[in-house]
């Protein structure tokens, strides 16, 4: 597999301040890069839809930190429910339940869970503490979103958080050059594999593009949104079935699928019935220089 991507990992950098270390995670950094982006393209497109920056930029943060949050609680109780048993009697235990949860924060999240924190902490911020038109201003930020994500998966490649099934595509990665044991694991035959993280980063491409694209006009609240939703979900159900099932740190599966696979169902079905409802409304395609005319 001459053609396979050469195996390449961004570690921690220690940065040496006034003779302390620190540390610079390449993922957080990413992901932290995304979220600034996504928030200054939907900032951008806010100022031109007429809306306050603050709402945009205080929502923006309200949405991501809901969505970490509940990234990580689905990352618990489906992912690995394990973390919640006693590790002397195996039976659930809510002091481990309780670490595993909001002490042990860190470890590990689910993009589906981070997908439905968003909406709720979009639901609660904006209907109950901002309390302005909450399609419109989740449509906004949710504009930003894919070139934000872009980032975000970024991240997850160059650390490889995702690594899939071995295969014999021309854009896999040979994980022979230079990976080793995988860390608190066993040693395990690496060979050629899906870099999912790197997959998912190349189909935000092409997905932003559509983004910019279409976001030259006003679209009727919630079109981005569900827009994503009928984009990302066959996409990512699809890349599910390409995740490894021979390593120790495989995904869960129930029914042979996994619950990012169930979310994605969900994703695309209410996805689909949001753009049919906005289908009816006959939303008149008006360039964001003009003002709004009425639906």
């Amino acid at each position: 597999m001459i053609a396979a991507i050469p195996f390449f990992e961004l570690g921690v950098y220690n940065l040496v301040l006034l003779g302390y270390d620190i540390p610079i995670d390449p993922w957080a950094t990413l992901v932290c890069i995304g979220f600034v982006v996504g928030m200054e393209i939907a900032r951008h497109r806010g100022i031109r839809l007429g809306l306050q920056v603050k709402d945009i930029v205080d929502g923006s943060i309200v949405i991501v930190l809901s969505g970490f949050m509940m990234a990580h609680v689905f990352t618990v109780l489906f992912y690995f429910p394990e973390r919640m048993l006693s590790p002397e009697t195996g039976n659930f235990s809510i002091v481990e339940a309780f670490s595993a949860i909001f002490i042990r924060f860190y470890q590990g999240f689910s993009s589906t869970g981070g997908f439905v924190g968003a909406l709720l902490g979009a639901f609660v911020f904006f209907t109950y503490i901002r309390k302005v038109d909450l399609w419109t201003h989740t449509d906004t930020i949710c504009f930003g979103f894919p070139m934000g994500w872009l980032f975000g998966r970024m991240g997850c490649g160059v650390v490889h958080d995702h690594i899939g099934k071995e295969t014999s595509f021309a854009l896999a990665m040979d994980f022979d050059r230079g990976f080793g044991p995988w860390v608190g694991g066993d040693p395990f035959t690496q060979g050629i594999r899906h870099e999912l993280g790197l997959y998912e980063m190349a189909y935000m491409i092409p997905v932003s593009l559509l983004f910019i694209y279409l976001g030259k006009f006003r679209r009727p609240p919630g079109f981005f949104l569900a827009l994503f939703g009928v984009c990302y979900a066959p996409v990512r159900f699809l890349m599910d079935f390409l995740r490894n099932d021979d390593l120790g740190f495989q995904d869960a599966r129930y029914v042979g699928l996994t619950p990012a696979q169930y979310g994605m169902i969900a994703m695309f079905i209410a996805a689909c019935w949001v753009l049919w409802r906005l289908e009816r409304t006959h939303y008149t395609r008006v360039p964001l220089t003009q003002p709004a005319t009425e639906r």
